[in-house]
């Protein structure tokens, strides 16, 4: 068959998933089957893939996309537990009371409190809480949407414990050390690219106040403060631990770091910029302190240990469970239930249940919200790894073609050849653009992108690592998020003017990230 006809074929998932979510606005859940189902009948039809393929390549989809839930199910029940004992209260009021200064609130509360919950539970949840309390702190519902949006970038790498690189890329059949490898190679461009997002978040304040540039340039050397301990921390971690921990350790102790800085008067400016309309700060007492702050505290020690004690990760790594093939095909799947970061966050929520003397009814209360809150993603997990699976396997058909996303990496290498280095991280950027999350760009595109950079001779390690953080980056325009920000303010109807201001961010991140990246061609 017609190799050019192929490839158009190959397209056609990745255009039908951009038709109908971003022009017909269709949800993920609705059009992830439809998109599965007519890739799956092409791969049957041109492929000659077998129906025992496909219906292995489904099975190995659903197994992970349970993977995933589990570790957002886990996160999500942490945040449900706080809310219904009353406890997430006192986070909010222990982050206000730390400046009353916009420029520096917008730092403690965006940057490193969303960094906190972005890595502990990802998926659009912290713009959705940094948004409400930064309202309730005077910021207009528009610039706090539009400022937890571009907060919730570079930590989003690292979000829900690392799942964009562990399974978003996981899935792929990449070992671990590859993964550990492509970490650090992500967490080295966020901290370079990343300097910029501290500062806009300081210059969005300014210019909702009226632009003033003595009150922009007095605020920039405790961003840069803030930039630097949340840098430190954030690649030290993804260095020496894994990606299942730089965002929470670079949110959790830079909170504390840069809050306390923040409350002395550390670097801050001397005249004060607030929008007024504060809720007075209540004072919080070192119980409430502690009610607050323990679940974070918990998930940090028990992930820590998991991972940099030997004998207890060779202990915990030992029990897995496993399938080496499925329907008799080349295709295995394995689990390791006490060392998957979903295993410590519902620990994590049991000892919370005890510790905050939870009974019966708070235990169904959380599991129900959490539940309500995780189904329909579930179901749209299940299709998107079932498709990436079908992708990934088309190669195995009876007429010996290629596998779609080689044909697309052919096509693409020829188009873009060299240049394919700038173009690299912005493929991450459409991918959560479309679909709303970047370990789903990652499982969309990640194939596609190690195909390329084989085609083109390039390290797939660091072409991954470009995917990874234009996925993340890719955070701020995404729909789904924008949404889901806006809802939590009582935002209707502002979703292009949103992106309008977004964007901008995201392009001159993504170019930083494009330079970097050729650089690192030439060094690896």
């Amino acid at each position: 068959m017609n190799v050019y006809l192929l490839t158009l074929i190959a397209l056609l998932p990745f255009a039908l998933l951009f038709w109908l979510i971003i022009f017909r606005r269709w949800p993920a859940l609705k059009a992830m089957p439809l998109v599965w189902f007519i890739t799956a009948c092409a791969a049957f039809v041109f492929w000659q893939l077998s129906l025992g393929w496909i219906g292995a390549s489904f099975i190995k989809g659903f197994f992970i996309a349970l993977e995933i839930i589990l570790i957002i199910f886990g996160a999500v029940w942490v945040i449900e537990i706080l809310k219904k004992k009353k406890h997430m209260a006192d986070v909010h009021v222990l982050l206000s009371g730390i400046s009353k200064d916009a420029r520096i609130q917008v730092i403690i509360i965006a940057w490193f409190f969303g960094s906190l919950i972005e890595g502990v539970a990802g998926f659009g949840t912290p713009a959705a809480l940094a948004a409400p309390l930064l309202v309730g702190l005077g910021f207009t519902p528009f610039l706090a949407v539009v400022v937890s949006l571009v907060a919730n970038s570079t930590p989003v790498s690292f979000g829900a414990a690392g799942t964009p690189i562990l399974l978003g890329l996981g899935s792929l059949g990449l070992e671990r050390s590859i993964l550990e490898q492509v970490a650090r190679q992500v967490a080295f461009l966020h901290i370079i690219g990343g300097f910029i997002i501290p500062l806009f978040l300081v210059g969005f304040v300014v210019s909702a106040k009226g632009w003033n540039k003595k009150d922009f340039f007095s605020a920039v050397p405790f961003a840069i403060f803030s930039w630097i301990v949340f840098a430190i921390l954030y690649i030290l971690t993804a260095w020496f631990i894994g990606p299942e921990l730089p965002s929470i350790i670079a949110g959790f102790f830079g909170l504390i770091i840069a809050g306390t800085a923040a409350h002395y008067g550390f670097l801050t400016p001397k005249k004060v910029i607030s929008f007024g309309k504060q809720k007075k700060v209540k004072q919080i007492n070192l119980k409430s302190f502690l009610n607050a702050t323990l679940p974070y505290l918990l998930i940090v020690v028990l992930l820590v240990v998991s991972r940099l004690i030997p004998f207890i990760k060779e202990k915990l790594i030992s029990v897995s469970v496993k399938f080496d093939s499925i329907f008799g095909l080349e295709i295995s799947y394995k689990f390791l239930p006490f060392f998957t970061p979903s295993f410590y966050f519902l620990l994590t929520g049991i000892i919370c249940l005890f510790i905050f003397r939870s009974d019966k009814k708070d235990v169904q209360i959380t599991l129900s919200r959490t539940w309500a809150k995780i189904k329909k993603p579930f179901v749209a997990l299940v299709f998107a790894l079932a498709l990436v699976q079908l992708l990934i396997f088309s190669g195995n058909g009876a007429f010996g073609l290629a596998s779609m996303p080689l044909l697309l990496a052919q096509a693409i290498a020829v188009l873009f050849n060299k240049a394919y280095i700038f173009v690299a991280p912005f493929v991450g950027s459409f991918g959560s653009f479309m679909a709303g999350s970047n370990t789903l760009s990652n499982l969309l595109f990640g194939k596609l992108q190690i195909e390329t950079a084989k085609v083109l001779g390039f390290s797939f390690i660091v072409i991954l690592a470009l995917q990874v953080v234009g996925g993340a980056i890719g955070n701020m325009i995404a729909i789904h998020n924008i949404l889901a920000a806006s809802a939590t303010v009582g935002l209707h109807g502002r979703e292009g003017k949103i992106i309008r201001k977004t964007i901008w961010v995201m392009l001159i991140y993504g170019l930083i990230i494009g330079v970097l990246g050729l650089l690192m061609i030439f060094i690896f």
